[in-house]
Parts: structure tokens; C-alpha cells; sequence
């Protein structure tokens, strides 16, 4: 591949990544305002197991909180993720077409709550509502989004693990030569 194809080729990877991770932000967003509008302190049943309900998570994944630097460090880990990603997500699409998708949706869902955090101190709307027992669980579209994106990672990451074990395991034939 010549510098020029491999150069056309990270542009399109590129623009991939920023449109998927651009739309998912955006569905993340429509989707905490309508929730924010709309349900108020409403809870709807969706079922046994799903439904409907408004809350603001002012601490990290979970709810879960370290105190008042809980923030600071959600903002700069999210940040620097999103960085990361997107240094990495051209580079991984052309080892496998789902990596900038799949990256995209982890950035895009990440922005999104990165967003939120930013907007003020009610925190993240979270509304979609697993009911278990004694607990629900309550999270959002960006929340779904990572993990869909993660999960698409799966086979990218197999193949990656693949590839690394081929090229150690020829190193070593040819050292052994």
C-alpha cells in the first residue's frame, strides 16, 4: 500500500470514527434532555423488569463516589479516554473494519456523559431502569452505547491477539534459524 492509499484510508477511518462517535453523542444528549423533560419524577413500568425512571448520578460508574475529587477524577479519566481512543481509532479501523466503529460508539457514549458532567452539578441523567429483587439499576443511552461498543471490540480484539501470537511465534522460527 502506497503512502498516499494508506493516507486516503486513514481519512476515511477517521471520518467513520468522528461520524459514529458524533451521532452517538448527539442520540445521547436528545435522549437525556427528552428523558429530563418529560419524565420529571415520573417512573414508567415497562414490564416486570424495565421501566422509566429519572436520576442524577453525581458520582463515578455505579453512583459510586471517592468524596469530592470524585469529579475531577471522572472528568480527567473520561477526557484522557477519549484522547486515547481517538489516537488509536484510524489505526485499529484498517486492522479491522468494526475497530472505528466500535471505537466510535465507546467515544461517542463517553462524550456524552463527559457532557453532562460538564453541563452543571445535577449530574448524569441516567432513566433507562433494570428492576431486579431489591435493587434497579439506572443508566443511560451513552452507557449503552459504550458497551455496545466494547462488545464490538470482541472480535477485534481476538483477531489482534491472533495476529500477535502468528508474529511472536515467526520471530521464533526465524531466531531459531
Amino acid at each position: 500500500m502506497t503512502q498516499s492509499e494508506i493516507s486516503k484510508s486513514r481519512r476515511f477511518l477517521d471520518q467513520r470514527y468522528i461520524l459514529v462517535a458524533l451521532s452517538a453523542l448527539l442520540l445521547d444528549l436528545i435522549t437525556k434532555q427528552a428523558a429530563s423533560t418529560l419524565l420529571g419524577n415520573d417512573t414508567v413500568s415497562l414490564g416486570d423488569r424495565f421501566g422509566l425512571m429519572l436520576v442524577f448520578n453525581t458520582g463515578g460508574a455505579g453512583g459510586y463516589s471517592i468524596g469530592p475529587a470524585t469529579w475531577y477524577l471522572n472528568v480527567l479519566v473520561t477526557a484522557g479516554a477519549i484522547m486515547i481512543i481517538t489516537a488509536i481509532a484510524a489505526d485499529l479501523g484498517r486492522f479491522h473494519k468494526l475497530g472505528a466503529i466500535a471505537l466510535g460508539l465507546v467515544a461517542g457514549g463517553a462524550m456524552g456523559n463527559l457532557a453532562s458532567m460538564l453541563a452543571g452539578p445535577a449530574g448524569v441523567a441516567d432513566f433507562l431502569a433494570l428492576h431486579f429483587e431489591e435493587r434497579s439499576i439506572v443508566f443511560n443511552v451513552a452507557d449503552l452505547l459504550l458497551w455496545s461498543g466494547a462488545l464490538l471490540l470482541t472480535p477485534v480484539v481476538l483477531m489482534l491477539v491472533r495476529a500477535i501470537r502468528v508474529e511472536r511465534s515467526s520471530q521464533s522460527a526465524v531466531a531459531a534459524v
